[in-house]
């Protein structure tokens, strides 16, 4: 996945969230996945929201999927965007059968209804975050 620059809110990671934080900063994208039932959930938390084990894991994903929906944004709601707007941000639904949220990076013109794309992690100020882009 590759990664670019831009501005963007400061994220703050908890006991829950530190480890998906620190994998995406080292360039993977993992789903919490449950031992006990076989089912993946999102966002990371302390149990299975499926079946309320604490005993899940950090597993890999293709980090692909098809667009659900997405909103343009042309106004800045803090200072550090205001010279990137317009703007897309996109809810995926990713092959793994969860649906994640992030910034778009391409044409959001051409966005279109199960459109497929790729995650792209990015980066903005000190910060590691998810985005996605078109597939090829």
């Amino acid at each position: 996945m590759s990664q670019v620059s831009v501005g963007a809110p400061r994220v703050h990671p908890n006991l829950d969230t530190a480890w998906w934080w620190q994998a995406l900063a080292h360039g993977e994208l993992l789903i919490p996945a449950c031992r006990a039932c076989s089912r993946r959930f999102f966002p990371p938390q302390a149990f299975c929201p499926h079946c309320g084990s604490q005993d899940w894991h950090g597993a890999a994903t293709q980090a692909r999927g098809k667009i659900y929906s997405w909103i343009v944004t042309y106004r800045a709601f803090a200072p550090e965007f205001a010279d990137e707007v317009p703007y897309a941000i996109v809810a995926v639904d990713l092959d793994e059968g969860l649906r994640l949220i992030g910034r778009y990076f391409g044409d959001f013109t051409a966005l279109r209804d199960a459109m497929p794309v790729h995650a792209k992690i990015y980066r903005s100020h000190d910060d590691v975050l998810l985005g996605f882009e078109a597939e090829n």
